[in-house]
């Protein structure tokens, strides 16, 4: 198995997210190093209600099972799906129409609807453009690998981000961090170690989000879980981005930073695109350091999906 690094970026966002789906909004850290010590691992975990029993923790999932894909990849996926239909290229009303059709009554989709996408999807039945509700929530950056893979190197790069997000969300905030996550993808892919380009998109941030993101590439505690008990374990992305940087800065390979967000727990998923797809960029597929190849063949119509990979990564 093989691929471009756009390929395995976009790859490596998916996978990310289905390892991740089984212990997905589980706040009780003990909890998920229990079932991981047991499982021998805590990705591709079994979608079960009797693990969020007791402790912090929101069941979700219930619609789901182990290899599929939550909303966040869901949504990435569609996306992917109406660009490779627009031959590559992003339509901002087929992608509206398209995630109202896949999200929407009577859609494919069947599990849990966030606050962003309930919210975009009745602004969408309004036609109200952007259809984005006020919201800094991970929902925000679940289009952006796709942007990256097809318009990294164009010089609307940041339009097409903007316009990708605001299909789910407006807000400043959310702005900032999908900016920042759009340069980190984009050193990636040109080459820069993962270690040099989060510094460098730390640097091209500004005010709070720039603090949060130096702090995280820069405190002495290592261990991810541990930092995000003091930064928060939420799906907001000032507690969400500072995490992923802090597991793209410490993982030493694509499973470990897998492995490391999920048991840091929280909206384990929501942060799992972001780090899925910079450490596939950096290591790629069946390496050893980047996506396990039995971890492809854990998830759901894994050919299907990688066949879209390789579509828009243009293999």
């Amino acid at each position: 198995m093989s691929g471009t690094p756009k390929s395995a970026m976009l790859m490596g966002a998916l996978v990310a997210d289905a390892a991740s789906l089984g212990l997905h909004w589980l706040y009780d850290p003990d909890r998920i190093a229990s079932i991981a010590a047991q499982r021998g691992t805590a990705t591709f975990a079994p979608v079960d209600a009797a693990f969020f029993d007791g402790v912090p923790g929101y069941f979700a999932h219930a619609d789901r099972h182990a290899g599929m894909l939550t909303q966040y990849g869901e949504a990435l996926y569609v996306a992917m799906r109406c660009m490779i239909a627009s031959d590559g290229a992003f339509d901002d009303s087929a992608q509206r129409a398209a995630f109202a059709a896949y999200f929407g009554p009577g859609g494919a989709y069947t599990g849990y609807i966030d606050r962003p996408t309930r919210g975009a999807l009745d602004k969408i039945a309004l036609d109200q453009v952007p259809s984005g509700i006020d919201d800094d929530q991970n929902p925000a950056l679940t289009r952006l690998p796709a942007i990256v893979a097809v318009y990294h190197d164009a010089p609307d790069l940041t339009a097409r981000a903007d316009a990708a997000m605001q299909i789910t969300n407006v807000n400043a905030v959310a702005a900032a961090y999908n900016a920042v996550f759009a340069d980190l993808l984009c050193r990636v892919l040109n080459g820069a170690p993962i270690a040099e380009a989060l510094v460098a998109a730390a640097d091209g941030a500004t005010g709070d989000v720039q603090t949060a993101l130096r702090d995280a590439l820069t405190t002495p505690e290592t261990d991810s879980t541990a930092y995000a008990g003091r930064v928060g374990r939420a799906c907001h992305l000032p507690t969400a981005g500072p995490v992923m940087f802090h597991v793209l800065r410490h993982a030493s390979s694509y499973a470990n930073a897998v492995e490391r967000n999920i048991l840091a727990g929280g909206d384990s998923a929501g942060r799992s695109l972001m780090i899925g797809a910079a450490m596939a960029a950096d290591h790629g597929i069946a390496t050893s350091k980047g996506i396990p190849l039995d971890w492809v063949l854990h998830l759901t119509d894994g050919a299907a999906i990688w066949q879209a990979c390789r579509a828009l990564g243009r293999d």
